[in-house]
């Protein structure tokens, strides 16, 4: 189970891209939607919706590695991730090199 701050990046130990780590931060919009989905008050203790979030952050890591795999670079800020009409947007990016982590913050 997540069990986190919400303004901590959510990462999953598989999400390595050439021994890089990808995390995600979920952006206030994004946050407030996943909130109004949850019936407790902290949604993160929710585990139907954890589930829900960490399945479609899986899609967007897909979604990472096949652009990168296809095009030998990242998705940039404004791309959308997994679907062109109803993914999720990349807000920003940030980059680690010491320790080699990619930190994408989605909204909707």
């Amino acid at each position: 189970m997540l069990t986190r701050s919400i303004i901590e990046a959510i990462e999953f130990h598989e999400w390595v891209m050439r021994g890089w780590k990808v995390k995600f931060l979920l952006s206030e919009r994004l946050l407030h939607q996943v909130k109004k989905m949850s019936p407790v008050d902290e949604w993160y203790d929710d585990p139907i919706i954890v589930a829900t979030v960490m399945d479609r952050l899986g899609i967007c890591f897909i979604s990472i590695q096949e652009y990168y795999t296809t095009f030998g670079l990242l998705p940039q800020i404004g791309d959308r991730l997994f679907n062109e009409d109803s993914g999720m947007l990349i807000q920003d990016r940030s980059i680690d090199g010491t320790l080699k982590t990619l930190t994408f913050t989605l909204s909707t």
